[in-house]
């Protein structure tokens, strides 16, 4: 029981163990565009995913975890029932025991009477030669002699009768002897096969005892190996449990941080949508006004066809800058204003609003597709621009290993092995440029300032340094003009962008405002 209650104590401490918490930090990006909460969505959704397939896989460790449980309690039982056993199988033996010692105590009991029998005899004998007539009286002390022994031995046939039943045929006879002497044969024989059956019987309970103990020593061992294989196992199932605990900690955390970031774009989503609903609420009202003034208005309906012609004409020009291809699969504005019924001009108003839907949709998608080609070049440009820079770097270390390397050779050799690892270096780095004009300009240089070692040494090295240096500024003056470029062509963008929108909304802002003048209008005259 004391193993058990160590079993149960080393799951309760399997089972008690936490993951410890990760505080894993994200930081909120400052901007954030329809293209990223995509990305937040489909990060979320893979997380969602790889969050399921973890709590699957921790569900089977727990399912296997509880298998092993279950299993370390019925080996525990099993070790219980096989002590149980054993302590059985002892007080089994302890009866045996007690019951031998019984059968050995009546046996000696008759084998006592046995001896008065024949003592008894004897002096029957003697009272025979004595007195004759007394032998009636012998005669009648035997048979009851007799039927004592084989009543006591029928008793203690009975008492043993568990183990074999001896009096299924009597007592056993013999040929040689009559009367006392034949019941005394009986009785004897009797006996003796009563001690060999309990002999027998002791030397079974011996044999099954060991046999018993054996097993259950085996037993034992076996359920030791097996309760050792079992700690094993359940030791590496709580470090794999540990370790995908403290993953599901930090997934959780890095989901509820993606949750709450999905949950502000969400909440600038709907800001957004509030502000379009209450927009088309607004443009609603004002459609219903136009509804109920068009009979008083139709100078005003007509206008209102003539600029959507006009809108839609603008928006062909920008379908045209946007995408001259597209533009000529499309047709001008056929919504010409006539004196015709309100209803047709109504409809040709209509169609002509539909007509610039769509249109305003493909100028969307374009104009999307412009910003996205537009973001890719700022993007590769940017990345021009960072390679530049590292460009300039290596050529600074560059610049540094060249000067590092000066030998003790002559000064023309010397030259010429720095311009050569310049060059190589520039190479690397994706510059070509040739030293060759400056080695020939060193090479008069040093035919004419070969008496002036040191300070031709120091030119050399002036030399190379400023060509060095030229390249440098060369290289810092391209990465500006890249980034001035790339600044004009953010504001050129965003100013196209908005100098189209201006345009479009310019003639439905005069439509709206002759719209209201004619509404005052009429309420003034009612």
């Amino acid at each position: 029981m004391a193993n058990a209650d160590e079993d149960d104590a080393v799951l309760s401490d399997v089972e008690a163990d936490d993951p410890v918490p990760i505080d894993i930090k994200i930081p909120l990006p400052e901007a954030v565009s329809v293209e990223r909460f995509q990305d937040v969505l489909a990060e979320l959704d893979r997380e969602r995913i790889a969050r399921q397939a973890v709590e699957n896989s921790k569900n089977d460790l727990q399912v296997q975890f509880n298998r092993l449980k279950v299993l370390c309690h019925e080996a525990i039982k099993k070790r219980d029932e096989s002590s149980r056993q054993r302590d059985e199988a002892l007080r089994d033996k302890e009866e045996m025991l007690g019951k031998l010692e019984k059968v050995s105590g009546e046996l000696s009991e008759e084998i006592k009477l046995k001896d008065e029998a024949l003592r008894q005899r004897e002096e029957v004998l003697l009272q025979l030669e004595e007195l004759g007539k007394a032998r009636e009286l012998s005669r009648v002390e035997m048979e009851t002699g007799s039927s004592m022994l084989v009543s006591g031995i029928e008793k203690i046939s009975k008492k043993v009768s568990s183990f074999k039943d001896f009096g299924v045929n009597g007592l056993p006879r013999s040929n040689q002897y009559t009367g006392l002497p034949a019941v005394a044969y009986g009785v004897i024989k009797r006996t003796n096969e009563i001690v060999e059956e309990l002999l027998r019987q002791n030397e079974l309970n011996v044999k099954s005892r060991n046999e018993a103990r054996e097993l259950m020593e085996q037993r034992n061992y076996e359920i030791a190996i097996e309760i050792s294989q079992l700690e094993a196992t359940i030791s590496g199932l709580r470090e794999e449990v540990g370790k995908k605990s403290e993953e599901i900690e930090s997934l959780k955390k890095s989901v509820d941080e993606k949750k709450g970031q999905v949950a502000e774009l969400e909440s600038e989503f709907l800001e957004k949508q509030e502000a379009l609903d209450n927009e088309v609420a607004r443009l609603r009202l004002l459609v219903s006004d136009y509804e109920s003034k068009i009979e008083s208005q139709r100078p005003l309906l007509v206008d209102q066809l003539n600029y959507v012609s006009r809108i839609h004409e603008k928006m062909f020009d920008i379908m045209k800058i946007v995408d001259a291809n597209k533009s000529s699969e499309l047709s001008e504005s056929l919504f010409l204003a006539g004196e015709t019924d309100i209803e047709e001009n109504i409809r040709a108003s209509l169609a002509g609003i539909e007509s610039i839907y769509e249109l305003s949709k493909i100028v969307v998608e374009k104009t999307r597709d412009l910003m996205e080609q537009r973001s890719r070049e700022v993007t590769s440009l940017n990345e021009t621009v960072s390679q530049l820079v590292k460009e300039k770097e290596q050529i600074g270390s560059l610049l540094r290993s060249a000067l590092s390397r000066r030998t003790s050779v002559d000064l023309s050799s010397k030259t010429n092995e720095l311009f050569k690892v310049a060059e190589n270096g520039l190479r690397e780095a994706g510059i070509d440029y040739n030293f060759s004009k400056h080695l020939g300009e060193r090479k008069f240089q040093d035919s004419k300032d070969i008496s002036v070692g040191g300070e031709t040494e120091k030119d050399e090295v002036y030399a190379l340094a400023s060509a060095l240096e030229d390249i440098i500024k060369q290289s810092q003056l391209e990465i500006i003009e890249l980034k001035h470029s790339v600044e004009e062509l953010r504001v050129k963008f965003f100013q196209g962008a908005c100098g189209r929108s201006v345009q479009g909304a310019q003639p439905m802002e005069t439509t709206r405002r002759r719209a209201s003048r004619e509404g005052e209008s009429s309420k003034r005259k009612c």
